[in-house]
């Protein structure tokens, strides 16, 4: 049995012949292996598809998907969050490989990596911040001149930032009263709290450490727990800082309702540069662009469509496929739609709220 594995552009080498042959979303051969790509302007063209090629495997995974490997990813974060809290030291080579996984994840499955941040999912939002925060920090890091070692450390800074609250998460979440001055206490403690933690079982990477603890440090002076200035606070924190705020506008929790996406991204304009800094909330701005994937758009035909991949060289419309009818209804099959026909043109980005029975692993092709 044959399964499609997503090819990722660095994968492709203009004037060498294809190891293998490659194939469409839909699963329409584009090129044969042993054919050339024979200039730039080709590739450019073939990076406008997510690509894909076949190898031997079995029914039962959807590789490089990451629709499946997040549990995979909240199993082995949870198992962390234990070895942390007692003090195991096999927790820093756990947390590391698990940081490394997720890069090499987003490295070959980017806009799938991104979907997955936006799309409504029925996962606890305490363990899945970390992920959404994780895929986030790859994002903003990529367009500067931060090496591969550093960008791995600040996502498994993302995955164990508040890992010094963890047990009042747990709290909070059946928690109808407003929080107690110990409570109160406890947030304000954790980025020290999760920094010592990390020292304890042996992690001495500098930028992993500094990044937990300051990354709810601001710009304007106003962020604690050490109420640093900007010029103060570590690059990997401003970054998380950032992070950590978007996830929280986008995804439902118990006491709030997501706000759009344009909505979320919007207000980095206006807090950039006061309380975060400009240059990485312009990068997460350019990275996800307009219309990033994982958003929910409703079309001018009336149907509702996700966008499944970007249009990141601003030259092209992004990828959609529609999932509902005009009347509401999900579609029989998800059915890609080109929006350089007037009808299908997007009309306006919207929320969604989770049905249960859409199949991100059939919409984005990995099944």
């Amino acid at each position: 049995m044959k399964q499609r594995v997503k090819i990722a552009m660095s994968e492709l080498v203009v004037g060498e012949e294809l190891p293998w042959s490659i194939y469409d979303h839909e699963g329409k051969l584009l090129l044969s292996e042993g054919q050339i790509i024979e200039d730039r302007e080709r590739l450019d063209s073939l990076s406008k598809h997510g690509l894909f090629r076949l190898v031997a495997g079995n029914n039962d995974t959807q590789v490089n998907s990451p629709f499946t490997a997040v549990v995979d990813y909240l199993q082995r974060l949870a198992k962390i969050f234990d070895a942390l809290e007692s003090n195991d030291k096999r927790a820093r080579e756990m947390s590391e490989q698990l940081a490394q996984d997720i890069y090499s994840l987003c490295e070959s499955e980017s806009d799938a990596a991104i979907a997955l941040v936006h799309l409504p999912n029925r996962f606890d939002p305490s363990m899945f911040q970390p992920v959404q925060c994780a895929i986030l920090c790859y994002l903003m890091t990529g367009s500067q001149d931060f090496t591969p070692h550093e960008r791995v450390m600040i996502i498994a800074a993302a995955l164990t930032s508040n890992i010094g609250m963890r047990g009042l998460l747990e709290q909070v979440k059946v928690q109808d009263t407003p929080l107690s001055a110990t409570q109160r206490r406890i947030i304000a403690q954790h980025p020290q709290k999760g920094a010592k933690m990390l020292i304890d079982i042996g992690v001495k990477d500098a930028v992993w450490v500094k990044t937990v603890l300051q990354h709810h440090e601001l710009n304007d002076g106003n962020g604690y727990p050490g109420r640093l200035q900007r010029n103060e606070i570590i690059r990997g924190a401003k970054i998380l800082a950032i992070a950590e705020r978007y996830s929280i506008l986008i995804t439902k929790h118990d006491k709030n309702l997501p706000i759009s996406i344009n909505d979320a991204l919007k207000g980095f304009f206006v807090d950039q540069g006061t309380k975060y800094e400009k240059k990485y909330c312009l990068t997460l701005v350019m990275e996800l662009t307009v219309f990033p994937p994982g958003s929910f758009v409703r079309l001018i035909n009336g149907e509702t469509a996700i966008v499944i991949k970007r249009d990141v060289s601003k030259t092209t419309p992004p990828l959609v496929k529609a999932v509902l009818d005009a009347d509401n209804e999900i579609l029989p099959e998800p059915a890609l739609r080109d929006l350089t026909q007037p009808e299908n043109d997007i009309m306006e980005v919207c929320l969604f709220r989770d049905r249960g029975n859409l199949d991100y692993n059939r919409i984005w092709g990995y099944i």
